[in-house]
């Protein structure tokens, strides 16, 4: 029962995590000359790999634009699981609502104030979560959902 609510709570925490580590965009009016490299200041190779990024780009501040084209740099010699897991987080983020990024950030600060040995605790029930067989997770997704607590 412990185990059930503490995966409860993972779920509720880690998505976020994962969604957001190394997305947290902060976003804001356009002022991109100021916020470092405009979108077509980037070499076609950095445009490619940061394409679904393309939208969003002028409203990036400085900080973000430079880890995302770090990670651009290194990005040709990362495994293919570790590029497509990239492209697929990059995807998910500029897929989401202002508020829902906005509740990611916040997840995302209140994640990084944890203690490490609190944050390797909800890895590991995230990674026991992941291990769990779809149908199991759906039921929780479902109770979690009953309680009126939001998915994920």
């Amino acid at each position: 029962m412990a185990k059930t609510i503490q995966l409860r709570a993972v779920e509720a925490v880690i998505p976020a995590l994962l969604l957001i580590a190394g997305l947290l965009l902060a976003t804001r009016p356009a002022h991109a000359e100021a916020q470092g490299p405009s979108w077509s200041a980037l070499s076609a190779e950095q445009q490619a790999i940061l394409a679904p990024l393309q939208g969003d780009w002028d409203k990036l501040d400085a900080e973000p634009r430079q880890r995302w084209i770090s990670i651009a740099k290194r990005y040709p010699s990362l495994p293919p699981e570790r590029q497509e897991r990239i492209q697929q987080r990059m995807r998910e983020w500029v897929g989401l609502t202002p508020e829902q990024r906005a509740h990611a950030r916040e997840r995302y600060r209140h994640l990084k104030q944890l203690s490490p040995e609190k944050r390797e605790e909800l890895r590991q029930l995230w990674r026991e979560y992941r291990e769990l067989p779809e149908e199991q997770r759906q039921k929780l997704r479902e109770e979690r959902n009953a309680e009126g607590k939001p998915a994920g």
